[in-house]
């Protein structure tokens, strides 16, 4: 109950900082009539696994802040996982181009240990699991990532793709080393 509170102050936080650097952010030279979007899957990341994402800028720009959220999960011999990411990035760039990519978010994590027990033998209780690094102790949790990485984006739109480091972490304790690799699509408005 203690970690929900945490969360819960963490989103809070999270969404007046959001407001304050919406407020703040300096007038971008990559002015577009819409706020940029993109669709993307992403392998490993912050959704563990695979992952089929939606992201879109606050302002009619291409750089600075947004917002994502996505689909995923995978499903093993004895396991399914089904994740929900959602969270807050920062697009920043020279040349509209090339762009670093900062960003913090949650994921929701449903495990399904879908191993079938002989007729007879008692019940094992699966957790705690380790997935990507992360110990997991109940069937539907929530951890927290981040994102530090790179993403090439055309100037006006089309195929993009991208490579960050999306550290993992919840009350059990922090993963440091986890990737994500991107490959999408990006829609501009001119």
């Amino acid at each position: 109950m203690k970690f929900i509170r945490v969360i819960s102050l963490a989103l809070f936080l999270q969404s007046l900082f959001i407001i304050s650097i919406n407020a703040q952010e300096p007038e971008s030279k990559f002015t577009e009539r819409a706020p940029r979007q993109n669709i993307y899957v992403e392998l490993g990341g912050n959704g563990v696994a695979f992952n089929v994402m939606y992201e879109t800028r606050l302002n009619k720009r291409s750089d600075g802040i947004g917002l994502k959220a996505g689909l995923g999960g995978f499903s093993g011999s004895y396991e399914k996982v089904f994740t929900l990411p959602v969270g807050v990035n920062w697009l920043l760039t020279k040349d509209n181009k090339h762009f670093f990519e900062a960003g913090a978010g949650l994921t929701f994590l449903h495990y399904n240990d879908t191993y079938k027990y002989d007729p007879g033998w008692p019940t094992i209780d699966p957790y705690p699991v380790y997935l990507a690094g992360l110990r997991i102790d109940k069937k539907n949790s929530v951890y927290g990532h981040m994102t530090l990485g790179y993403r090439r984006q055309p100037k006006n739109g089309g195929i993009t793709w991208g490579v960050a480091l999306t550290p993992h972490f919840n009350q059990n304790g922090f993963w440091p080393v986890w990737f994500g690799f991107k490959f999408g699509y990006s829609f501009a408005r001119k």
